[in-house]
Order: C-alpha cells, then structure tokens, then sequence
C-alpha cells in the first residue's frame, strides 16, 4: 500500500454523501481531510480521515433506507488536488453497451439514469442470456417497470440478488442471436449493420463516438490506437479488448450488499 500524502492539520470541515445514480455515490465538501490509500497499481483501496474513513466493500448510507456498497472509489480532480470522490458500486461493462440494447428500447425507457445497475451475459447458473440488474424500489414507476419486463417474450426469471436489487434474466431474441454470438465472441465489427445502429440509437450515440468507431472499424481509431499502443494493428483486428469474462458474469459476490450497515466507520 502507498499513502501518498499527510493529513492536512486542523479541524476537518463538512462533507457530504449524494446519490448522482443507483451506481455511483459522489462524496463532496472538505474532501482534503481524508488521505488516499493506494494499491502498487494506483487503485484507491481506502480514504483515511482524523474521524472517519471510507474503503473498498464498506457499506455507507448516503440516506435514510439506502444502503450502498463501496467496491471502487475514483477521485474528481480539478487538475491540482481532489474536489470529490465517485463511490462506484459498479462500472459499466460492454454488456450494457453491445447487449443490453438488443432486447430493444432506449436506455431512458430501461430506467438507465435511476435504477439500472449493469447488464450480464451470463450468470452462474444461465449461459447465453442477456441479464439486467436494478436496484430495487417500492415506488409505482419501478413496480410497473418490473410488471412491463417481466411480459417480455423473451423473459426466463427474475432474482432478488440481496435485500437491495433484482436481476432479470432473459433469453436473446430471435432476430439478435447473431449479433449475440459475435459479440460475446469479441467480433465487434461482425454484428450486424442494423443492429450497430439499434446500439448507437439506444445509448443515443453518434457515428463520431468511441463505439461506433469499433463497431465500424474506424481507421482513425486504428491510428490512434497504434500511436497510444506503439503499435502495429492489422487491418482484419477488431478496435477493442476481447471480454473479460470475470466483468461480463453476474457475480452474486460481488455485487450482494449485506444487511449490516457500516457508515462512516470511526478511526481511534
């Protein structure tokens, strides 16, 4: 582990915890007061402050009935030194880029910016599905919600993963089983032309964006690549990492959120 700087001295001042999505938990105010503890491969692991600290797998609340697990913590910088820090329970994976728009819609009628959490291809129980887990919540929006997907065609099951969240699980549709088997296969490229589009339509992603450069093998991204990589790629390449497997299975562990609370554990 690394502490890359002391304490600042005299007493701390206010922070505050927001929920900016059912992801991501922003700690703001007098962020200086905590230290960084960072892993040989800069990843933060814990803040450290004169009267609290936050670290990986805690448990916080950033309020009343919402508890929300700490599995990654990610600095907002202004350039000289941290204005905040993203608490991330989870981040997103290229299933809920390539898979999650073939079950067809857009990411706002999906709940994408309230509830949406991550999207799988498989779970350990299910190989070749399309899984999407939510946060729960009693409110009628997302009880109608569940009621919408769960008369989908292709819905299997759903799963209360823990005490907070719900998994959907279903099959792929008929019309996307190619572009299925190319992308969980790592053939960006090979999907589909229509439902290349259907992607960048659900994320409401432009021609000129990251995405659609893979998908369309842009030769300027290519280029870049090569410069960033120092590298050669040949043209037949795809333009993007194959899956990784570990970050595209559901993983009960990984995401369950205990009972037991933890907030703002105390440092004496």
């Amino acid at each position: 582990m690394e502490i890359p700087n002391q304490l600042p001295l005299g007493r701390p001042g206010k922070t505050y915890l927001n929920t900016v999505n059912s992801r991501i938990v922003r700690l703001s105010g007098d962020v200086l007061q905590f230290t960084p503890i960072l892993t040989e491969d800069k990843e933060i692991v814990e803040l450290a402050g004169p009267e609290m600290s936050y670290k990986i797998g805690q448990v916080i609340k950033p309020k009343a009935r919402y508890p929300f697990k700490i599995n990654h913590i990610h600095k907002i910088s202004n350039g000289v030194s941290p204005i905040g820090y993203d608490f991330t329970y989870a981040r997103q994976n290229l299933s809920s880029i390539f898979a999650a728009p073939l079950l067809g819609g857009r990411r706002d009628l999906f709940l994408w910016d309230k509830n949406f959490i991550n999207a799988f291809i498989a779970t350990p129980d299910d190989e070749d599905v399309i899984a999407l887990l939510y946060r729960f919540s009693g409110e009628p929006l997302f009880l109608k919600f569940e009621a919408a997907l769960e008369a989908f065609r292709t819905f299997k099951y759903k799963i209360d993963t823990d005490s907070y969240h719900v998994l959907f699980v279903f099959d792929v549709p008929d019309g996307a089983k190619s572009s299925y088997d190319h992308f969980i296969n790592s053939r960006y490229s090979e999907i589909d032309d229509i439902v290349k589009l259907k992607i960048l339509d659900y994320h409401s992603f432009t021609m000129d964006g990251q995405t659609a450069k893979v998908l369309f093998k842009s030769p300027s991204l290519r280029e870049e690549l090569q410069d960033k990589l120092n590298c050669t790629i040949p043209e037949g390449n795809e333009l993007h990492s194959v899956l990784d497997m570990n970050q595209e299975r559901f993983d009960p562990d990984y995401y369950h959120t205990p009972k037991s609370i933890i907030e703002r554990k105390k440092i004496y």
